[in-house]
């Protein structure tokens, strides 16, 4: 693997420790209409996402390099890493150079007014110090080799559902937050067929999509939450359609067309099943927007629920429970109410999709 990945793990810790759920190596790309295929257009080392009390959002992003390059004038890449910063709206920066020289303070004053910080090996060293607790060194989300595995394994899946592969890794960040819901549910529909509950492999697949997807439902109810809490159904709805003035053109679009096969009388019999039953909300609707109301209704144990996911994807079904710290962890560092509305989500997620619940099992 690459030789900067310690570094990825480094900053994955600090993260961690930050209060963030984290990924590393964001692949940003974009379809090529062309090579029929996501065209790769860079990546992000780490990303950590906070979810705070009140639902808001937090980024921040990492950047690790051995590039003697960039390590000899960093600023390049300061003002690289901003623009991937205002890609996901991230409040904080890091970029770790694996050197022992000083930074030039010029350099390290520009990459603050950016929001980013420039950290050598000994700065590297003291940041860890400070943030990372001891106690995170015993659960396998802090080790490389189990990140390794997941990655190199979980790409090797089966041909036949690259596509849910290439949406994890790809469309699904460079989407905007309210066309992820969708897309996410309809895909893995569509190849539910092909995930094995038997495969480990594959249950580690399907807790990240379900990850994925609660991330989603988080930023929705984050939207309402700052909007219109007390008017939930209205603000939940038009998140959900892309804003209040696509849904009303959506609205109006399947209004007109229910109207004009209404008002064909010599094709009356071929309209009339199909007039009663086109409409625009989706049956899963309400489901969905009733558990997005519950988180928004406890914002603190909400906030929880992808760090949950991320430690069940670790220590239970990578690691098959043989962690014993992690375990521990699992039972006793998280609420009862944020495991109740996880379950609830992977229940929703597995009625609406049509996969197994078996896929998800360790959740319950």
């Amino acid at each position: 693997m690459e030789k900067d990945f310690d570094l990825k793990i480094r900053l994955n810790n600090i993260f961690w420790s930050l209060g963030c759920y984290t990924r590393l190596e964001v692949k940003l790309a974009e379809y090529s209409l062309q090579r029929k295929t996501p065209e790769e257009l860079t990546d992000l080392d780490v990303l950590g996402i906070r979810i705070m009390p009140d639902l808001s959002i937090d980024y921040l992003v990492a950047d690790c390099t051995t590039n003697k390059d960039v390590i000899r004038s960093p600023i390049q890449r300061v003002f690289w890493l901003k623009g991937v910063m205002d890609f996901f709206g991230a409040s904080k920066g890091y970029l770790s150079l694996t050197t022992n020289e000083s930074i030039p303070e010029g350099q390290r004053i520009v990459a603050q007014k950016l929001g980013i910080t420039i950290l050598n090996n000994d700065n590297l060293i003291n940041l860890e110090k400070r943030v990372v607790n001891s106690s995170l060194q015993q659960l396998k989300l802090s080790k490389s080799e189990s990140w390794l595995y997941f990655e190199k394994n979980i790409t090797n899946l089966s041909e036949k559902i690259v596509p849910l592969l290439n949406f994890r890794k790809h469309n699904y960040w460079m989407n905007p937050s309210h066309q992820n819901l969708y897309p996410l549910l309809s895909l893995v529909t569509k190849y539910n067929k092909w995930l094995d509950e038997t495969n480990r492999l594959q249950k580690a697949l399907s807790l990240d999509l379900l990850t994925l997807f609660t991330l989603s439902l988080l930023q929705m109810s984050a939207y309402t939450f700052q909007i219109n809490p007390e008017n939930p159904e209205i603000e939940l709805k038009s998140y959900f359609y892309g804003g209040y003035a696509e849904m009303k053109r959506m609205e109006g679009i399947v209004g007109n067309i229910n109207k004009l096969m209404e008002n064909i009388p010599i094709q009356g019999n071929l309209f009339n099943n199909i007039s009663k039953t086109l409409k625009l909300d989706l049956d899963y609707l309400p489901n969905l927007f009733d558990i997005a109301f519950r988180l928004l209704n406890k914002p603190f144990d909400s906030s929880q629920a992808l760090r949950y996911l991320q430690i069940i994807l670790f220590e239970k079904i990578l690691y098959k429970g043989e962690n014993t710290e992690g375990m521990k962890y699992l039972e006793t560092g998280f609420s009862e109410i944020t495991k109740k509305l996880t379950r609830d989500i992977a229940k929703f997620f597995c009625d609406s999709t049509g996969i197994s619940e078996k896929l998800v099992e360790d959740v319950y």
